[in-house]
Protein backbone atom coordinates (compact mmCIF):
# COMPACT_ATOMS: atom_id res chain seq x y z
CA UNK A 1 0.00 0.00 0.00
CA UNK A 2 1.46 3.50 -0.84
CA UNK A 3 2.09 5.70 2.06
CA UNK A 4 -0.78 8.58 1.34
CA UNK A 5 -3.47 5.43 0.88
CA UNK A 6 -1.78 3.89 4.40
CA UNK A 7 -2.02 7.89 5.90
CA UNK A 8 -6.33 7.50 4.99
CA UNK A 9 -6.97 4.27 5.95
CA UNK A 10 -5.30 4.78 9.42
CA UNK A 11 -7.05 8.24 9.87
CA UNK A 12 -10.62 6.63 8.77
CA UNK A 13 -9.51 3.86 11.74
CA UNK A 14 -8.44 5.87 14.13
CA UNK A 15 -11.33 9.18 13.59
CA UNK A 16 -13.63 5.88 13.41
CA UNK A 17 -12.70 4.87 16.74
CA UNK A 18 -12.29 8.15 18.14
CA UNK A 19 -13.13 11.26 16.21
CA UNK A 20 -11.82 13.92 14.66
CA UNK A 21 -11.24 16.41 17.35
CA UNK A 22 -9.24 13.80 19.66
CA UNK A 23 -7.18 12.12 16.99
CA UNK A 24 -3.64 14.45 15.54
CA UNK A 25 -1.75 14.27 12.72
CA UNK A 26 1.25 12.91 15.05
CA UNK A 27 -1.42 10.18 16.52
CA UNK A 28 -1.85 9.34 12.54
CA UNK A 29 1.50 9.57 11.72
CA UNK A 30 2.25 7.27 14.40
CA UNK A 31 0.03 4.80 14.15
CA UNK A 32 0.96 4.76 10.53
CA UNK A 33 4.27 3.84 11.18
CA UNK A 34 5.66 7.15 9.45
CA UNK A 35 7.65 10.40 10.47
CA UNK A 36 5.46 13.49 11.19
CA UNK A 37 7.57 14.99 8.37
CA UNK A 38 6.59 12.14 5.67
CA UNK A 39 2.80 12.74 6.89
CA UNK A 40 3.23 16.51 5.81
CA UNK A 41 4.94 15.65 2.77
CA UNK A 42 1.69 14.37 1.22
CA UNK A 43 -1.00 16.18 3.51
CA UNK A 44 -0.49 19.65 5.03
CA UNK A 45 -2.99 19.15 7.26
CA UNK A 46 -5.18 17.12 9.42
CA UNK A 47 -8.35 18.91 7.38
CA UNK A 48 -6.84 17.52 4.37
CA UNK A 49 -6.84 13.99 5.43
CA UNK A 50 -10.48 14.44 6.11
CA UNK A 51 -11.17 16.18 2.62
CA UNK A 52 -9.29 13.20 0.55
CA UNK A 53 -11.11 10.72 3.10
CA UNK A 54 -14.24 12.39 1.65
CA UNK A 55 -13.19 11.62 -2.16
CA UNK A 56 -12.99 8.39 -1.32
CA UNK A 57 -16.31 8.68 0.12
CA UNK A 58 -18.13 10.23 -3.14
CA UNK A 59 -16.47 7.29 -5.36
CA UNK A 60 -17.51 4.60 -3.44
CA UNK A 61 -21.01 5.89 -2.87
CA UNK A 62 -21.48 6.84 -6.15
CA UNK A 63 -20.36 3.79 -7.53
CA UNK A 64 -22.34 1.41 -5.57
CA UNK A 65 -25.37 3.56 -5.48
CA UNK A 66 -25.72 3.58 -9.46
CA UNK A 67 -24.69 -0.07 -9.34
CA UNK A 68 -27.75 -0.96 -7.37
CA UNK A 69 -30.46 1.95 -8.10
CA UNK A 70 -30.28 1.03 -12.08
CA UNK A 71 -29.52 -2.47 -12.58
CA UNK A 72 -32.47 -3.93 -14.36
CA UNK A 73 -34.17 -5.07 -11.60
CA UNK A 74 -38.20 -6.61 -11.43
CA UNK A 75 -38.69 -5.40 -7.80
CA UNK A 76 -38.28 -2.19 -7.68
CA UNK A 77 -39.32 -2.40 -4.05
CA UNK A 78 -36.46 -4.41 -3.54
CA UNK A 79 -34.40 -2.36 -5.32
CA UNK A 80 -35.11 0.24 -2.70
CA UNK A 81 -34.46 -2.28 -0.55
CA UNK A 82 -30.39 -3.39 -1.20
CA UNK A 83 -29.84 0.66 -1.76
CA UNK A 84 -31.18 1.21 1.61
CA UNK A 85 -28.67 -1.43 2.99
CA UNK A 86 -26.02 -0.17 0.67
CA UNK A 87 -26.55 3.22 2.56
CA UNK A 88 -26.43 1.99 6.39
CA UNK A 89 -22.96 -0.15 4.99
CA UNK A 90 -21.24 3.00 3.42
CA UNK A 91 -22.33 4.99 6.43
CA UNK A 92 -20.97 2.61 9.34
CA UNK A 93 -17.71 2.45 7.27
CA UNK A 94 -17.13 6.50 7.51
CA UNK A 95 -18.94 6.11 10.90
CA UNK A 96 -17.19 9.55 12.38
CA UNK A 97 -18.22 11.85 9.13
CA UNK A 98 -21.84 11.06 9.82
CA UNK A 99 -21.58 11.69 13.42
CA UNK A 100 -19.78 14.72 12.95
CA UNK A 101 -21.24 16.19 9.31
CA UNK A 102 -22.46 19.79 10.26
CA UNK A 103 -19.47 20.70 12.42
CA UNK A 104 -16.96 18.85 9.65
CA UNK A 105 -18.78 20.68 7.16
CA UNK A 106 -19.73 24.30 8.68
CA UNK A 107 -16.00 24.21 9.75
CA UNK A 108 -14.50 23.30 6.28
CA UNK A 109 -15.19 25.63 3.15
CA UNK A 110 -13.32 23.76 0.80
CA UNK A 111 -15.55 20.45 2.25
CA UNK A 112 -18.95 22.12 2.36
CA UNK A 113 -18.81 23.34 -1.46
CA UNK A 114 -17.63 19.34 -1.86
CA UNK A 115 -20.42 18.21 -0.11
CA UNK A 116 -22.86 20.26 -1.39
CA UNK A 117 -22.31 19.20 -5.30
CA UNK A 118 -21.78 15.32 -3.52
CA UNK A 119 -24.97 15.81 -1.71
CA UNK A 120 -26.87 17.53 -5.00
CA UNK A 121 -25.40 14.90 -7.53
CA UNK A 122 -26.92 11.82 -5.34
CA UNK A 123 -30.08 13.60 -4.49
CA UNK A 124 -30.55 13.73 -8.37
CA UNK A 125 -29.75 10.13 -8.58
CA UNK A 126 -32.62 9.48 -6.18
CA UNK A 127 -34.37 12.06 -8.20
CA UNK A 128 -33.35 9.85 -11.28
CA UNK A 129 -34.85 6.71 -9.68
CA UNK A 130 -38.08 8.06 -8.37
CA UNK A 131 -38.93 9.68 -12.50
CA UNK A 132 -37.98 6.05 -13.71
CA UNK A 133 -40.67 4.13 -11.27
CA UNK A 134 -43.24 6.91 -12.34
CA UNK A 135 -42.29 6.37 -15.94
CA UNK A 136 -42.81 2.28 -15.52
CA UNK A 137 -45.55 2.48 -13.75
CA UNK A 138 -44.25 1.33 -10.42
CA UNK A 139 -45.39 4.45 -8.84
CA UNK A 140 -48.75 6.51 -9.54
CA UNK A 141 -48.48 9.35 -11.34
CA UNK A 142 -46.83 12.34 -9.25
CA UNK A 143 -46.48 15.57 -9.86
CA UNK A 144 -42.98 17.59 -9.87
CA UNK A 145 -43.40 18.72 -6.39
CA UNK A 146 -44.03 15.20 -5.27
CA UNK A 147 -41.60 13.51 -6.83
CA UNK A 148 -38.95 15.86 -5.53
CA UNK A 149 -40.48 15.28 -1.99
CA UNK A 150 -40.36 11.56 -2.54
CA UNK A 151 -36.91 11.66 -3.18
CA UNK A 152 -35.52 13.94 -0.26
CA UNK A 153 -38.08 12.01 2.10
CA UNK A 154 -36.20 8.81 0.90
CA UNK A 155 -32.93 10.36 0.83
CA UNK A 156 -33.67 11.85 4.56
CA UNK A 157 -34.49 8.58 5.64
CA UNK A 158 -31.04 7.07 4.58
CA UNK A 159 -29.04 9.57 5.28
CA UNK A 160 -29.47 9.88 8.63
CA UNK A 161 -30.86 6.72 10.07
CA UNK A 162 -27.65 5.33 12.02
CA UNK A 163 -27.74 8.99 13.46
CA UNK A 164 -31.17 8.47 14.61
CA UNK A 165 -30.32 5.12 15.85
CA UNK A 166 -27.26 6.33 18.32
CA UNK A 167 -28.49 9.91 19.74
CA UNK A 168 -32.02 7.09 20.82
CA UNK A 169 -29.45 5.11 22.08
CA UNK A 170 -30.25 2.09 20.31
CA UNK A 171 -27.73 -0.74 18.91
CA UNK A 172 -26.87 -0.79 15.25
CA UNK A 173 -27.52 -4.33 14.01
CA UNK A 174 -29.38 -6.28 11.72
CA UNK A 175 -33.07 -6.11 13.46
CA UNK A 176 -32.18 -1.75 13.60
CA UNK A 177 -31.36 -1.40 9.86
CA UNK A 178 -34.25 -3.96 9.22
CA UNK A 179 -36.58 -1.32 10.74
CA UNK A 180 -34.78 1.54 8.26
CA UNK A 181 -35.77 -0.51 5.55
CA UNK A 182 -39.48 -1.12 6.75
CA UNK A 183 -39.67 2.78 7.08
CA UNK A 184 -38.80 3.37 3.75
CA UNK A 185 -41.05 0.87 2.30
CA UNK A 186 -43.99 2.20 3.90
CA UNK A 187 -42.81 5.67 2.46
CA UNK A 188 -42.57 3.97 -1.13
CA UNK A 189 -45.95 2.11 -1.00
CA UNK A 190 -47.40 5.46 -0.01
CA UNK A 191 -46.97 6.58 -3.40
CA UNK A 192 -47.85 3.19 -5.32
CA UNK A 193 -51.36 2.11 -6.77
CA UNK A 194 -53.35 -0.06 -4.74
CA UNK A 195 -53.29 -2.69 -7.04
CA UNK A 196 -49.59 -2.65 -6.64
CA UNK A 197 -49.10 -2.76 -2.67
CA UNK A 198 -51.90 -5.61 -2.84
CA UNK A 199 -48.98 -7.66 -5.12
CA UNK A 200 -46.89 -7.58 -2.56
Amino acid sequence: MKTRDRIVETAKRLFNESGTGSVTTNHIAAAAGISPGNLYYHFRNKEDIIRAIFDEMVAYGREGFTSIAFAPVSDPLRSMEEIFRFIQNFNRRYIFFKRELPSLVLGDPVLKERYKASHQATLALVRASVDRAVQTGFLRPLDEEERQGLAEMSWLIALFWINYLEVSGEKIDESSLERGIAISRMLIEAFMGREDISRE
